[in-house]
């Protein structure tokens, strides 16, 4: 399975949202391949203090980018059990050539005006990249939203 977690929209907790998934498939026994496709590389960033404090991340992360992303992703699928990909927030290469290699389309959301109007810009996105991947399965999720639902 090939999971993308992203969103043209920034600060919509896309990085914590992919770390989460990585982690907690690798603790349930996937081999997972996490993969950051955001210039901030702030899921590196994660990845390489979890190593200093743990010894071992629990599952691989690399950085790709662009159209780089696309023949790597499909190079390195039958060594992964699940690839993760963390993408950055904006319309980029990483982003479309991502949803060209994805099963999944993970979109998170804040409960906000901003958050709900940009998910429109990565509905067309993943609409332009069924032309290519037509099994692309978008999905949204709320993410930090008041858990008393206020």
């Amino acid at each position: 399975m090939i999971l993308t977690v992203g969103n043209v929209k920034g600060g919509t907790g896309k990085t914590t949202l992919a770390l989460n998934i990585a982690i907690a498939r690798a603790l349930g026994g996937a081999d997972v391949l996490l993969i950051d496709a955001d210039s901030q590389r702030s899921a590196l960033d994660f990845t390489n203090l979890r190593t200093q404090n743990m010894g071992k991340p629990g599952y691989t992360a690399v950085a790709l980018d662009g159209s780089d992303m696309r023949a790597q992703v499909r190079q390195l699928a039958p060594k992964y059990d699940e690839i993760i990909i963390d993408a950055g927030g904006r319309d980029s290469s990483s982003l479309r050539a991502s949803l060209l290699v994805s099963d999944y389309l993970l979109m998170p959301i804040q409960p906000r005006s901003l958050d709900l109007w940009a998910a429109e810009q990565t509905a067309g996105l993943v609409s332009d990249a069924r032309l290519t991947n037509p099994d692309l399965a978008a999905h949204v999720v709320i993410n930090a939203a008041d858990a008393q639902g206020l």
